[in-house]
């Protein structure tokens, strides 16, 4: 990766107060306002290892090539042969919760019981609804306090495990139920298994066609949870307050929250399209995909978010999403939509966004196998980590491990674009998908009073 991100990235800078440490600042990446054109990350140059031409003079010329590496070592802790995976959360304790979407798996919230192993978590009963399709009611799921399909796990900043259902499952493993009130839901868990809490949401704030996908939470006074609908009908945020259990919507339809319909990424090198399962093998731009990620700044002042099917990072603080739209407050809405900074491009599309307690937003970069970091003090996008064995970092987990245990960065890595969904109906996946962490500056944002 060339500095030349230096000049594609340059972005209003904010007055977020960021610490750093040498350990993780490249020597190579100058600090702002002394960029070295010629300076390079993950690069190297040698004589190349096979023989192009037959010159003898010709083969001992070091030639500049990528490395495809660059950042903190990574290190694999585990391996799933079982059940794909999408999110990730990691209590301080070291316990790994993990989630899977509900096609034929038998449960959907686990926890690792060893390094290639998943067991049902909090048991096998809360992954057990009573039924997926509502008979009474064909083409829509069931309103049930167990839980359906987990798209997200996260552990928050006092050690407490919530579960995020959509309330959709797949029906064999190709088409999601649609959802009815009492489906989708929030639920908190103690680590110890216990539920303390379940949230749920009226109709005109979680619609049947809307897919609930992550989560973050603040938890200074009351309360408030904030989640990405992205649904590519009604992209959206939701909003609940955590106190009084109300939800709400903000940022409908905005282009922070909305797919680019133009969108056509690069995995590994190739331009990538969709090829839904859809007769005779459609193809179409990987458009279909809103908002997915969302990451809480470290003070909670703001929250950032980005479309799946697009380059763009954007953030809105969070005293605009706090106001709950009504008839006394009729202006709410669209005062949050005029709220929206857009922060510019970062140089590729993200599934996960994560923050950690010095203020970095780590961003996944799927068309790089790599994870970056915006830098809310200079307003750019900083190299983080590069890997070619990053293959999709969908979610991301940042850790303060008890006990001087260090502070991680967990993210899985799950070969998302190769799944059936996007392949016509083929699995061009292959297991063991895997969950990396990385060493981090910064610990855990904890969001607390």
């Amino acid at each position: 990766m060339a500095l030349t991100l230096l000049t594609l990235g340059l972005w209003a800078s904010t007055a977020l107060s960021q610490t750093s440490s040498s350990v993780f600042d490249f020597p190579e990446y100058p600090p702002p306002g002394t960029p070295d054109p010629n300076s390079t990350l993950g690069q190297s140059v040698s004589a190349l290892p096979y023989g192009i031409g037959n010159d003898s003079q010709l083969s001992q010329a070091r030639i500049h090539y990528d490395t495809g590496t660059f950042g903190p070592q990574i290190e694999l802790v585990h391996a799933y042969y079982n059940y794909w995976p999408t999110g990730v959360g990691v209590a301080s304790d070291g316990t790994i919760f993990t989630c899977f979407p509900r096609g034929n798996e038998t449960f959907t919230l686990a926890v690792f019981n060893s390094s290639t192993s998943e067991a049902a978590w909090p048991n096998e009963e809360w992954n057990t609804p009573p039924a997926f399709a509502n008979v009474s009611n064909p083409g829509y799921s069931i309103a049930t306090d167990k839980l359906i399909f987990v798209q997200s796990v996260v552990v928050d900043g006092i050690d407490r495990v919530w579960a995020l259902d959509t309330g959709r499952p797949r029906v064999n493993g190709t088409y999601l139920l649609a959802a009815v009130p009492g489906g989708p839901k929030l639920v908190g868990f103690y680590l110890n298994g216990t539920s303390f809490v379940t949230y749920t949401f009226p109709d005109y704030v979680v619609y049947a066609d809307s897919s609930i996908n992550d989560v973050r939470f603040d938890l200074r006074g009351g309360g408030y949870a904030y989640i990405t609908d992205s649904s590519p009908y009604h992209p959206a945020l939701v909003v609940v307050d955590l106190a009084t259990g109300e939800s709400w919507r903000h940022l409908d339809g905005h282009v922070a929250v909305t797919p680019d319909p133009n969108f056509v990424p690069v995995y590994d090198g190739v331009p990538f399209y969709y090829h839904p399962i859809i007769p005779p093998n459609a193809i179409q731009f990987m458009s279909a995909f809103a908002a997915d990620g969302i990451a809480l700044s470290a003070d909670g002042e703001y929250i950032y978010v980005t479309p799946l099917t697009s380059r763009h990072l954007y953030r809105v603080p969070t005293s605009y999403l706090k106001q709950q739209p009504s008839s006394v407050n009729p202006y709410a809405a669209l005062l949050a939509h005029e709220a929206v900074q857009t922060l510019g491009e970062f140089g590729g599309h993200a599934d996960g966004l994560e923050t950690d307690s010095t203020g970095y937003i780590y961003v996944g970069s799927q068309e790089h196998n790599a994870i970056h970091r915006y830098n809310a003090t200079t307003g750019i996008v900083e190299p983080f980590i590069r890997s070619p064995f990053i293959q999709w970092a969908d979610t991301l987990s940042v850790v303060t491990l008890q006990n001087g245990g260090g502070t991680y960065l967990y993210f899985t890595s799950n070969q998302l674009w190769l799944a059936p969904d996007y392949q016509n109906g083929t699995d061009l996946r292959t297991k063991p998908y895997a969950m990396f962490r990385v060493p981090t500056v910064g610990g855990r944002a904890t969001q607390t009073d």
